[in-house]
């Protein structure tokens, strides 16, 4: 049984990429070429599942402060982005750049290690536009959606690029579906 709840996180990504590249092949099914290449990407994709090393590590307090600065960092990029207008790259930049300082305020600290990526993971949540999230309510949901998506895939794709805007779009893509299922 517990061999079978540690895949529940691989699953969930491969759901989210999964529906991520369904949407372009049905936003532009008719194009042939597109068609090919997203087939090559998803076979590709499979292949790298089956050969991806998955590390093993549980820190519970740790996780509860990962989803908290993915909020944070969520919400101060939103606020610098929309009531700044300082614009979504330099608001997340912004946010990326304080987020990385803080490791340097105890560096025997293995919380604050964990405080750049997720806030980094937050900021990419906080980017969205005001026409999809609309208000800071909007961006507490898909926030703390794509924090728990982080913890539950803390140990998957360590060291490969993307898996933090992975995880935010699948943050702000659950918060839209239940705005739009619920709202």
């Amino acid at each position: 049984m517990k061999k079978h709840f540690k895949k529940i996180p691989f699953l969930l990504l491969i759901i989210l990429q999964a529906s991520f590249l369904l949407a372009i092949l049905l936003e532009r099914f008719k194009v042939i070429p597109i068609l090919i290449f997203l087939v090559a990407v998803a076979i590709l994709l499979f292949i790298a599942y089956k050969k991806m090393p998955v590390h093993q590590d549980e820190r519970l307090k740790q996780d509860y402060f990962a989803v908290a600065f993915v909020v944070l960092g969520a919400m101060l990029t939103f606020y610098l982005n929309v009531y700044l207008s300082l614009g979504p790259v330099i608001a997340a930049g912004a946010t990326g750049t304080m987020a990385s300082f803080v490791p340097l305020l105890n560096r025997k600290a293995n919380l604050f290690k964990e405080v750049p990526a997720a806030a980094y993971c937050g900021a990419f949540v906080g980017m969205s536009s005001p026409t999809v999230a609309g208000n800071f309510l909007f961006i507490l949901l898909a926030s703390f959606v794509a924090g728990l998506l982080l913890v539950f895939s803390k140990n998957i794709f360590r060291g490969f690029g993307g898996k933090l805007g992975t995880i935010a779009f699948g943050g702000v893509a659950v918060a839209y579906l239940l705005a739009f299922l619920f709202l």
